[in-house]
């Protein structure tokens, strides 16, 4: 299991959940070793990721997530308003329309379309359904923050026709989705069940692998309305997921009180300020 987990990734959701604290080298080499990482790995991440504008440092080597990297950690984090993140569908589609663009430009579009659901319906228009809670002003906001470029158009469409709203509801891999909601819940179940018993380390390493793995299904799920795909199994993962959280983080927090961390993590106010590397 632990040779599988990148060194980017587990510096990344080190940092991203140390509650506004900046977190040590120290800390992310014994973190790391808990995966079977060397501490040479983690500092190679943490150098590229300070390169890459997404962590920043102080002086003394505490590392926090820089400015950049804040839109996608909000984004992520979005999952634990589950349900509030959307409203009921009346039928209308957010669609985004791509004129030409530069092949580098493009990805960027891509990557921000995909990240909020949005499917191609047809040669460069992207849709999805218009159900989330956020503001029409908010939606395009984001989607520029996560790369939209600057030509595209953003609309509401509806009345499309029968046939093609048939088309327009199959965009999504349903089934897949289903399936990935209820393999991530019967993980959790059965790692709630059996982590008191589990050896702290062991215990420590399942529960991120687990966790991690249910809050990416979340984080990446398209918030697809009722008509097109029952939210039963989402809602179910959502709040079993916010109360395995719960116990995961207790897990950490021995893991941080152990005498050989002790001061390997602080808090940004206390840090005298941290400057992006």
């Amino acid at each position: 299991m632990a040779a599988s987990v990148n060194p980017r990734s587990v510096v990344l959701n080190v940092v991203r959940t140390a509650n506004a604290q900046s977190v040590s080298i120290g800390r992310l080499i014994a973190i790391g070793e808990l995966f079977g990482l060397t501490a040479n790995a983690l500092r190679v991440a943490v150098v590229r990721l300070v390169a890459d504008g997404l962590l920043e440092s102080d002086e003394r080597g505490f590392y926090g997530l820089a400015p950049k990297a804040a839109p996608l950690q909000a984004h992520v984090e979005d999952w634990r308003r589950g349900e509030s993140r959307i409203r009921p569908w009346k039928g209308e589609w957010l669609a985004v329309s791509l004129g030409k663009a530069e092949r580098a430009v493009r990805r960027g579009s891509l990557r921000a379309l995909g990240r909020l659901g949005l499917r191609e319906g047809r040669a460069g228009l992207w849709l999805r359904p218009d159900n989330l809670a956020q503001s029409w002003a908010e939606t395009a906001e984001r989607l520029r923050t996560f790369g939209l470029e600057d030509g595209a158009e953003m609309f509401r469409a509806r009345d499309f026709g029968e046939p093609l709203e048939r088309r327009l509801h199959a965009m999504w891999p349903t089934r897949a989705l289903q399936q990935g909601y209820e393999r991530a819940l019967h993980s959790l179940q059965r790692s709630q069940s059996q982590l008191d018993s589990m050896p702290h380390d062991t215990a420590l390493v399942e529960s991120y692998l687990l966790g991690g793995e249910a809050i990416r299904v979340l984080a990446t799920d398209p918030l697809l309305p009722e008509a097109i795909m029952p939210g039963a199994t989402r809602r179910e993962l959502s709040e079993l997921m916010l109360r395995y959280d719960r116990v995961g983080r207790r897990l950490w927090s021995g893991f941080a009180a152990r005498p050989q961390l002790s001061g390997l993590t602080e808090g940004r106010h206390a840090a005298g300020g941290r400057n992006a590397n």
